[in-house]
């Protein structure tokens, strides 16, 4: 192994190899941090706010609300288009 020559300052092959060990070790370290935390931040909130269920039957029961709510508008559009030609026709 020789020596390398980079802007003036020579770096031997075997720091440059060292160097990058080390900084792949803290990012792995970085990483699997990163990944207890969300971890334990997941757990903690499930346990706090219980699963996942209950949040989806609301939006659920919310869809459903919101689907019967346009279909009673619906309903009484149509109601009163009926009774507006009903109307026409009568006095026609």
């Amino acid at each position: 192994m020789g020596t390398i020559y980079r802007k003036g300052q020579a770096i031997h092959e075997k720091g440059v190899l060292d160097m990058w060990y080390w900084i792949s070790i803290a990012a792995g370290i970085y990483i699997l941090f990163i990944i207890l935390e969300e971890s334990v931040y997941y757990l903690w909130n499930r346990y706090v706010y219980g699963p996942k269920e209950r949040k989806s039957s609301r939006w659920k029961s919310f869809i459903l609300g919101m689907a019967f709510i346009i279909r009673l508008q619906i309903i009484e559009i149509r109601r009163k288009h009926i009774q507006k030609v009903s109307s026409g026709k009568q006095s026609a």
